[in-house]
């Protein structure tokens, strides 16, 4: 069709290589268009079939790599999910999934669809319970500014999923606890002026004034995205099961949910020390791109995937060369759901993604396509999710 043809000419210039910056952002702006979306998948699917499989994956990676650096590079000065940018970056993060599925698991196998449209949960949203000294329990949500509570002559206030600690000089002994359930995510601004993320499936136990004492210590069960306020005169130290971490002023993110095989502390910016439970004494310290993995035998350091750890903080869901059974751990944090597993599932690796706000059949699609099968059972009071061959 004629109105096709701009769509086409771009195309010819992205497998050519010759196309300008311009050019690209033009064309994966098709995948918020339902013609130019059918169009371009359309395109990409002929190229497929006509290619062979060596040139099929270098055509994959190239759409993959282009995509990745788009949804990843940009900054968001409002909420991402308010762009309209992010309506293509869905698009794309999904057909990066199904281009890197085809490589990792069948080469040949061809875009199916999605043949269990019935499967559908909502995103996690802003939610957590604040747990005051006094044994007061707080529920939060993504409410307007208001006034929570005092505690030891300073202020809680709540502001749009998440709450923030006025100025306190009282000497106190008071901590609070706030816990981010599955199917949540909240954040935090401390008294000293940290500023905490707490994924789905989370809590932290912090003092309620640092005032008197000689470090800033809290700790921490799940996952959390730090941006800590720099005072050299109070190291700050978080304390997970199997990490002790002690910063100065940075940013890092620390996964130390009881359920993964290792505790891993990855660090954006700064420098952190991390000493492991299992060997106090032992230091490791990171530098920017590094990560601190620690099993129930050892810890390593590794360079880190900044990208995929620190996804969710950006609000993506992604994943990147992991085991069904890795993604299936944050599927049942953050869509609130039992995982529940039948006969022996394909030794595969996946990468792709969506944005935490998409249904998870979104996520559901992707990997559906390497022959993986999936069946919601909602009896009210619990929901599980089956995967099987």
């Amino acid at each position: 069709m004629e109105q096709d043809e701009p769509i086409r000419q771009l195309f010819e210039k992205y497998i050519s290589g010759n196309y300008t910056e311009d050019e690209l952002d033009q064309l994966l702006s098709y995948l918020d268009d339902t013609d130019g979306d059918t169009e371009l998948r359309r395109l990409i699917d002929g190229e497929m079939q006509r290619n062979d499989k060596t040139e099929d994956d270098d055509l994959i990676l190239s759409i993959t790599q282009n995509a990745e650096q788009r949804i990843f590079a940009r900054t968001r000065p409002k909420p991402f999910y308010q762009t309209a940018f992010f309506r293509i970056a869905v698009a794309a993060a999904l057909l990066i999934g199904v281009a890197i599925l085809l490589i990792i698991g069948d080469r040949k196998k061809r875009i199916e669809t999605f043949k269990n449209e019935n499967i559908s949960l909502a995103a996690g949203r802003e939610r957590a319970i604040l747990s005051l000294s006094n044994g007061r329990k707080v529920e939060l949500g993504n409410a307007a500014s208001s006034e929570l509570a005092d505690e030891s002559g300073g202020t809680i206030t709540q502001r749009n999923g998440e709450i923030v600690y006025g100025a306190n000089r009282l000497e106190n002994n008071a901590s609070n606890q706030l816990e981010v359930p599955k199917g949540g995510q909240y954040s935090v601004i401390i008294s000293d002026g940290t500023k905490i993320w707490l994924n789905a499936g989370s809590k932290i136990i912090y003092p309620v004034t640092f005032a008197g004492k000689k470090q800033r210590e809290i700790r921490l069960f799940g996952e959390a995205y730090f941006e800590v306020a720099k005072d050299r005169t109070k190291p700050f130290i978080v304390h997970t099961e199997r990490q002790r971490i002690e910063v100065l002023g940075t940013h890092f993110n620390s996964n130390s949910y009881a359920d993964e095989p290792e505790a891993i502390t990855t660090l954006k910016e700064g420098s952190v020390k991390v000493t492991a439970t299992i060997d106090k004494e032992k230091d490791f310290i990171l530098k920017p791109g590094q990560m601190a993995a620690t099993s129930k035998k050892q810890t390593s350091v590794r360079v880190a995937d900044i990208e995929s750890a620190l996804a969710w903080q950006r609000g993506i869901f992604y994943f990147k060369n992991a085991s069904i059974k890795t993604i299936m751990r944050q599927v049942s944090r953050w869509y609130d759901v039992e995982v529940q597993y039948k006969g022996d599932l394909p030794d595969r690796f996946f990468t792709g993604g969506v944005h935490r706000n998409a249904n998870l059949s979104e996520l559901l699609k992707i990997l559906m396509l390497n022959d993986i099968h999936f069946t919601l059972v909602d009896d009210q009071k619990n929901r599980k999710l089956i995967v099987e061959p």
